[in-house]
This record gives structure tokens, sequence and C-alpha cells, in this order.
């Protein structure tokens, strides 16, 4: 297994202790540029005047994406009066978008209605106000609230269980014989290691008084309160930058480990605090 790159950085904070948000048009540099434009491009495209505005999240908008490694992540907003959209478009845009720039990993475009950002509470307002950026029309960050490191950005943690389970139950029904058999396992491993890395730092966030998704300062942040877990954390570390097919010992890992990141999540946040949120289902796999 390769060393395991040590990147990514915190959110900075301000003098009032709010989360800066990084993401600024002149941090996206080519080759990244053209695949945001075509982004676009392809949104407007397909959605015409329904769509509301459209934002990057993550590595791209911050300047520091790695070709062959980073996700390319937005989000488009709809307009109010727009009950139901096909869901098809996206699929398509994303499999073309992959195809042309083979050096992205993968893409996301998640999508919400203005109303639904607009709701109190609502998790995406803190993904939008702190690591985003507007790259096609309204921009609704100067309507939103500021952040500090706290439990608006806590998300994982409160998801945990049920990803665990979907995980080993997807796991454990998938055939050896399935043709893509290797493929399948490494996603699905790839996807929820992400996720318990990230809760890993959740739960230090306010002791760490800072906010990242990048993995490997999760990883350092979550080991530094818990040096008796480092070990299972690097290897979450190592498992999400590079998935293993093996799925046997990936059912034991979680089961294990992951087991550990649920009741310590529902110690530190609460049982009654352990509820799903507002985010489709689809955010962050693989991202």
């Amino acid at each position: 297994m390769s060393p395991i790159r040590k990147s990514g950085k915190l959110l900075e904070i301000d003098a009032n202790g709010y989360l800066v948000n990084e993401c600024d048009w002149k941090n996206i540099q080519s080759p990244w540029l053209e695949m945001v434009i075509d982004l676009k491009n392809g949104c407007l495209e397909a959605l015409g005047d329904r769509l509301h505005s459209l934002y990057l999240r993550g590595s791209v908008p911050r300047g520091s994406a790695i070709l062959g490694i980073s996700d390319l992540d937005s989000l488009v907003i709809v307009q109010n009066h727009e009950a139901t959209i096909a869901e098809e478009w996206r699929d398509t845009l994303a499999r073309s978008l992959t195809e042309r720039y083979p050096f992205c990993q993968k893409i996301e475009i998640a999508m919400i209605s203005a109303s639904e950002i607009r709701k109190p509470g609502s998790f995406w307002q803190a993904i939008l106000q702190t690591q985003s950026l507007c790259i096609y029309g309204h921009n609704l960050q100067p309507e939103l609230p500021r952040f500090k490191p706290g439990i608006a950005l806590v998300i994982h943690a409160f998801e945990l269980a049920n990803d665990l389970a979907e995980t080993q139950a997807a796991l454990r029904q998938l055939s050896p014989d399935h043709p893509r058999f290797e493929e399948e396992v490494k996603a699905w491993c790839g996807w929820i290691t992400r996720r318990m890395v990230r809760t890993g730092f959740e739960l230090v966030m306010e002791a760490e008084g800072t906010f990242t998704r990048d993995l490997y300062p999760c990883y350092e942040g979550f080991s530094r309160h818990f040096p008796a877990q480092e070990p299972q954390m690097r290897k979450a570390l190592e498992l999400a930058v590079q998935p293993s097919a093996n799925r046997d010992g990936l059912l034991l890992f979680l089961s294990n480990f992951g087991h550990w990141l649920v009741e310590q999540s529902q110690q530190t946040f609460g049982k009654a605090g352990m509820v799903a949120s507002d985010v489709p289902a689809e955010w962050d796999k693989g991202s």
C-alpha cells in the first residue's frame, strides 16, 4: 500500500470565531477550470431557467484538488416552483464529464430547491456558507447565517449507524460471481470509510476549534483526542484513500471500529440528537 499523502487543511477562523470560506474562482486552475465550465453549461442546458444557482464545494474551489485523486462536487439549486425535475440528466452529465476529464475520480451533482435551503436548521446552509462557491445564478450566501465549529456542521455521526448497516447489508448480499464484484466492494469500502474518518473529526471538532472535511486532517485531529484508537482510524484512512476488495476483512473492520464510532457518537451527541439530517442520500458518496 502506498504511503498516505499528508494533504488537506483545517478551515481558518476569523477574529469572531467564525469559519472562513476559502473558496474562490481564482483557485480553480486548468484543467479543472475547463471541467467546471462544462459542468455549468451542462446544467444550464438541462435546466434552463429552472436553474436558480449552481455551487462548487470541496477541494476544487479551494485550489487543493489533486489530479487522479480528487472529485468534483457540486450543488444545483432549482427554482421553488419546480416541484419535480427528472433525475436522469445528472447521471448523464456526470458520465459525460468523467469520460471527457478522466483525471477526476467522480462527479457529484446534488440537487435541492431554494426553499429547502432556506429552511431553518438546514445543513445545506452550513455547506454553502463554509465550503462552497457560487459559479452561476443568485448567490444565497449573503442571506445565510455564519457558522462556528459546532453541532450545525455535524452530519456523518448522526447517520453512521444507518450507513454502516446499509453497507454491511449490501456487501453480504453481493455475489462473488457478480461481474463487478471487486469494483462494487471497493466502491462501498471507499464510501463508508470516508464517512468514518469524517465522523471521527466531528467527535473532536469543538475541541479542535475548527472544521475540515479533508481526510488526513480529520485523522490527525481525531488521533490527538483518541490516541488508543489511532491505529483503527489510520486503517479507515488507508481504506478511504485506497479501497480494498477484501469483503470479509472489511465487514470485520466495520463491525469492530464502526461499532465503536457509533457508540462514541451517541455518548458525545446524545441518543436524542442522533437523527437523520436533511442531506440527500447520494451526497458524499465517493466524495
